[in-house]
């Protein structure tokens, strides 16, 4: 979708910004003295100060660079000694700018190829039994993002979890699908970064307990494009026994375009080569001998997350063997509890260009179509304005009316949960007059929350006291999931079932999601989502 400078800008900002900040409180703390923890490649050397225990930069995968780039995630070569794991890894290679974010191409390049690492959060102190864990998958259209983004030491030190961040690969790097990738055994390629996602799980089941984490309570949480991946996930006969529930936050993985096979993304590949100057027999080889850089600024060819030219992972392959959708639908998926939730004002992130009748008419007829008209015509413009219009139709479409669908065929097979962060108050790093909109309850909104920390689009010193509860309610709900302490608070319902609405005077249940978004509406056109 081309409504998204200011996602673009503001991860911009993340991206280019060092990491420090996120473990100077606990690095620099008055009590800090280092820890130690042994994992299967060796010691590493964490720090503990502030009542939060981190071990940074811990690799899970050896670096995917020269031979290894293209090829699913080797092994991490042991090492002697003890290994420094008290500063952030490099994030993935990464474009910056307008276009590329959807995989456009251009932009400006941050970022390594070395890059497979994780931080591990927990509680100070020796734990006296095995804590749970919490991986987290994050978002950024698979074109930008990275684990250290987030400052999950809250979570950790208040809610008693180990609590895991990793970075996966993005862009071409990560999701580059070609013919050529078959003689090296890769298939058709086109999942290079939902396998380091796997991968990090797959470390995590084998090295947690030298963490103090258990690594048979793992609750998997993912936001947006790392949601859409926790889908791929669980329709991966891999992942079995990797995590124990799953929460989906604001990733309608069934939207149709994003659907992708991975014969059909590879199509592309020997045209994409080819812009990039490799014209000869092994065009593999040529790519690999480029520079990172050139790669990552490079526009997509292929379908993805926003369907034609931009990237996200692929179906029909050694990792994910058919369509998501056919799997969850079909109860051929890993069958853990799952929670799926959206916000209430997805599509407002992306909406500040959209100011004029003209230029929503012409965004909509771009995005839908011949069902455009049908579109402009159930979401007219208001005295809100066009901007308002246009992020109710891709909410609904992109975000709502999928998780409604998804929990509506995960309820047939497992215990579903879902929600809706309805806060409309909620911080945001920049003032409305430079916005353009009242962002309301944006897409990643509800992190600032559910982290309790500062990140790029918000700070919870901003919170009201209303918010700051909603927040250690949100907090609580996610590190529980699963227990019956989370039972007690949030029963089980019947089905898909209705959702329970975050707000900071108080939550409440819903069963009026469908009617509210329009799934009716969006269920009878070609975008609509499989049952």
């Amino acid at each position: 979708m081309r409504l998204i400078s200011l996602l673009a800008c503001l991860v911009a900002l993340s991206a280019c910004a060092t990491h420090p900040g996120k473990v100077d409180q606990v690095r620099f703390a008055k009590d800090a003295e280092p820890v130690l923890a042994t994992t299967e490649a060796g010691t590493v050397r964490g720090v503990e100060g502030a009542g939060t225990r981190a071990f940074l930069g811990v690799p899970f995968a050896a670096p995917p660079v020269g031979d290894l780039r293209w090829r699913a995630p080797q092994p991490v070569q042991a090492w002697q000694g003890v290994r420094d794991a008290t500063r952030i890894g490099s994030d993935c290679t990464q474009a910056i700018g307008r276009r590329s974010i959807l995989g456009g191409g251009g932009g400006i390049v941050v970022g390594s190829e070395d890059c497979l690492y994780l931080n591990i959060y927990a509680p100070g102190g020796e734990a006296a039994e095995a804590r749970p864990v919490m991986v987290y998958i994050p978002g950024g259209a698979f074109t930008v993002g990275a684990g250290a983004n987030y400052d999950p030491s809250k979570l950790a030190r208040e809610q008693g979890r180990v609590v895991v961040t990793m970075n996966y690969r993005l862009g071409a790097l990560g999701w580059l699908a070609h013919p050529g990738f078959q003689a090296t055994g890769e298939g058709f390629g086109g999942n290079f970064g939902l396998m380091d996602q796997q991968a990090a799980l797959k470390w995590v089941h084998r090295n947690i307990a030298a963490f103090g984490g258990d690594s048979g309570d793992v609750t998997l949480f993912a936001e947006s494009a790392g949601a859409w991946t926790a889908c791929y996930l669980m329709a991966s006969p891999q992942s079995e026994g990797l995590y124990q529930r799953v929460i989906m936050q604001s990733g309608g993985c069934l939207e149709p375009s994003s659907l992708v096979k991975a014969q059909d993304a590879a199509q592309s590949g020997p045209m994409f080569a080819e812009r990039l100057g490799c014209t000869g027999d092994d065009q593999i080889a040529c790519l690999r001998a480029l520079p990172a850089w050139r790669l990552s600024r490079a526009a997509s060819l292929r379908a993805g997350i926003n369907g034609p030219g931009s990237w996200g992972p692929v179906h029909t392959d050694a990792t994910v063997p058919e369509n998501p959708a056919v799997a969850i639908r079909e109860g051929r998926f890993t069958r853990v509890p799952v929670l799926v939730g959206t916000n209430l004002d997805e599509g407002r992130l992306f909406a500040n260009e959209v100011q004029d009748m003209d230029r929503y008419q012409k965004e909509t007829i771009w995005m839908y179509g011949d069902e455009g008209e049908r579109v402009l015509a159930r979401y007219p413009v208001g005295e809100d304005g066009p901007a308002y219009a246009i992020a109710a139709n891709f909410t609904d479409q992109r975000f709502a009316c999928p998780s409604q669908a998804l929990r509506r065929l995960l309820a047939h097979h497992v215990p579903v949960w879902g929600y809706e962060f309805a806060d409309r108050e909620a911080p945001f790093v920049l003032p409305d007059w430079i916005v353009g909109l009242d962002l309301g309850a944006y897409h990643a909104s509800e992190l600032a929350y559910v982290f309790g920390t500062r990140w790029v689009f918000a700070d919870p010193k901003r919170f009201t006291p209303e918010q700051k509860a909603l927040s250690e309610r949100m907090q609580r709900l996610w590190a529980t999931f699963g227990s019956s302490a989370f039972a007690a608070e949030w029963p089980r319902v019947e089905g898909a079932g209705p959702v329970r609405v975050f707000k900071p005077e108080g939550d409440v249940m819903d069963d009026g999601f469908f009617e509210r978004h329009h799934c009716d509406f969006w269920d009878g056109t070609p975008f609509g989502t499989v049952h």
